[in-house]
């Protein structure tokens, strides 16, 4: 191989070389650009997607409260026709509702007067439980089951 030869392969393949470089450069550009679109069709998708959920769910509430007021308007309708014989009905309804609301408190008052007071028993009383008949009927018989002292902290009271 003469020497003009040899240049004439080197630059033949510098040239090669150029365009290689030349063609992975835009290979690598292009790749670039497919995947940012890729991504932004993606986005795009996605972003339509929550927009149609949205609407289809807006739609849904929509129907859902169309029914729930003809639901309402159907019920008021009924009530104008029925109003005086139901207005009875509910007056009677509503004074015996109120008595026995007024019953409960009153009960839940006491029990709460007795237990801020002390006065709720623990145990039955002495005429309450079955032993205490018994030892008030025969007074020779000691009782089974002893009072206990109070309990305290601390030092017992006499």
């Amino acid at each position: 191989m003469t020497p003009e030869e040899f240049n004439k392969v080197k630059e033949a393949e510098k040239a090669h070389l150029r365009k290689l470089k030349e063609l992975k450069k835009t290979h690598a550009q292009l790749s670039r650009k497919a995947r940012i679109t890729n991504a932004v069709t993606d986005m795009a998708e996605s972003v339509q997607g929550l927009f149609d959920e949205h609407r289809t769910m807006v739609d849904r509430l929509e129907m859902d409260a169309i029914s729930s007021e003809a639901r309402l308007d159907v019920a008021m309708d009924g009530l104008e026709g029925d109003s005086s014989a139901q207005e009875t009905l509910d007056a009677a309804q509503l004074e015996a509702d109120q008595e026995a609301i007024k019953k409960a408190r009153a009960k839940s008052l006491i029990q709460q007067m007795k237990l801020e007071g002390g006065f709720v028993p623990t145990s039955p009383t002495k005429s309450e439980s079955p032993s205490a008949k018994a030892v008030e009927a025969n007074p020779d018989t000691p009782e089974t089951t002893p009072e206990l002292p109070e309990k305290t902290i601390g030092k017992m009271k006499p």
